[in-house]
């Protein structure tokens, strides 16, 4: 079943939403394939004393925590397919754009994302830059979204 209301956006914002969907989905699997080599991963990422730490309150919550994050990027992936029009309409559609935009956005700006531009930690530059690619295309698509909304109320009735 296809989200009607999402058809009326734009063509380039539903290509927007539809990479940020897919691209969550795909961080999300990662996250999941990526617990064969859990600590392998967490090195890899840069947080592997924290997972250590909270390894030592129990065994089990490095992954149960890296399972929760990855339900969370598909959650994300979800939203944008419906945003993309891809997926029935999902619960507070518009709000959980925005609210997408503005995770993956303060994670390239404000989390993180100057921090490792000023140390010149190449990773986190790459995780920042990703996050940005992602947030601008939730960004793109919630406000396409408030455009097609408006218009729909400034319309006049036939």
């Amino acid at each position: 079943m296809t989200n009607l209301t999402a058809q009326h956006i734009e063509r380039p914002a539903r290509r927007a939403l539809r990479a940020a969907g897919w691209a969550n989905i795909a961080i999300a699997a990662a996250h999941v394939i990526g617990l064969i080599w859990a600590w392998s991963m967490f090195r890899a990422v840069g947080i592997e004393a924290e997972m250590r730490e909270l390894a030592t309150l129990g065994a089990a919550l490095p992954y149960v925590l890296t399972l929760v994050t990855a339900a969370a990027f598909a959650a994300f992936g979800l939203y944008g397919l419906a945003g993309a029009g891809d997926l029935r309409r999902l619960p507070l559609l518009r709000a959980g754009l925005v609210t997408i935009a503005v995770i993956y956005l303060s994670r390239a700006t404000v989390y993180e994302g100057i921090a490792a531009v000023r140390d010149g930690d190449a990773a986190q530059i790459a995780f920042a830059a990703i996050a940005l690619a992602i947030g601008l295309c939730y960004a793109y698509g919630a406000v396409a979204h408030r455009r097609v909304r408006t218009a729909a109320r400034t319309a006049p009735a036939s």
